[in-house]
């Protein structure tokens, strides 16, 4: 005679495969691109970029390499100031608000690893980055009639630059008690490293003792890839004597670059998990 065992819920619910880190990261993206759109404040994070190259548009323009200006690698450079502006503002807004209102909270106490949480974010903000880039660089290839020389290059810096200003603004929130301090607190790094990111200005201007530490800050290596790879022009040691290269030497010039920035992305990943505040209270 055969007996049938029956299990109790718990131990049922326990039987359970949970749900792997990617499909818990793609889950919380999901969310995050739903709450991007619906959120007034990250549309106005992803404005901002736009109002950025309305001056540019107006600075003078000189040939310095070839047939590209100084206008041309201003507007390659500018590119990667999206990830800066989306990434530090809205990473920093929406977790301190979160936090504020314990969702972060329940969602550690509920199992979701910080992987996941911070994953989603970074996926959405990439995601806005890149297709405002493709939109952006789409009006200057159709105002000035030229191509990227390296395209995937170019797209590889701003991917970069959104993933490592993300981190930063999760970074913020720790020093922050709600989500208005954020916004305003988020001002300072966004301008400092604009100014010294070869945004606004070609780094060549810049004394050689400050121009070697700024290649070393997380935005001006990846103006320089981008504007390397828009121009096809080597310009990891500045405009003058740069020279056009091939596919194969560009990207091996741009290594150091690549490299510092993935240094960036581990050292500020680390930060966060070292200093991310769930709980409003916690000290």
């Amino acid at each position: 005679m055969s007996t049938t065992t029956t299990r109790s819920p718990a131990a049922q619910a326990s039987a359970r495969t949970a749900p792997g880190l990617l499909k818990q990261t793609l889950r919380l993206a999901r969310t995050e691109f739903t709450l991007f759109v619906r959120y007034k404040t990250a549309l106005m994070y992803l404005v901002l970029p736009l109002v950025l190259f309305l001056p540019l548009m107006s600075t003078p323009s000189v040939e310095v390499l070839g047939e590209f200006t100084n206008r041309d690698l201003t507007f390659a450079a500018a590119l990667v100031s999206i990830g800066l502006m989306l990434g530090i503002g809205h990473a920093s807004n929406v977790f301190a608000a979160r936090r504020e209102s314990l969702v972060l909270k329940r969602l550690r106490v509920s199992g979701v690893p910080q992987l996941a949480i911070f994953g989603g974010m970074t996926l959405v903000v990439v995601l806005f980055t890149l297709a405002l880039a493709v939109l952006i660089l789409g009006a200057i290839v159709a105002l000035s009639g030229t191509m990227p020389a390296d395209p995937v290059l170019l797209m590889v810096a701003v991917l970069l630059s959104a993933v490592a200003m993300t981190l930063v603004g999760l970074l913020i929130t720790p020093l922050v008690r709600n989500a208005e301090s954020a916004q305003m607190f988020s001002v300072v790094p966004m301008m400092a490293l604009l100014l010294t990111g070869g945004v606004f200005f070609p780094l060549d201007l810049l004394p050689d003792p400050v121009r070697t530490v700024v290649q070393f800050l997380p935005v001006a290596p990846a103006s320089e890839m981008a504007q390397a790879g828009y121009s096809g022009y080597d310009v990891f040691g500045g405009y003058e004597g740069a020279e056009a290269l091939g596919t194969a030497a560009l990207w091996a010039n741009a290594l150091p670059s690549i490299g510092v920035m993935l240094a960036w992305i581990v050292i500020l990943s680390l930060l966060v998990r070292r200093y991310f505040k769930w709980d409003p209270r916690q000290p």
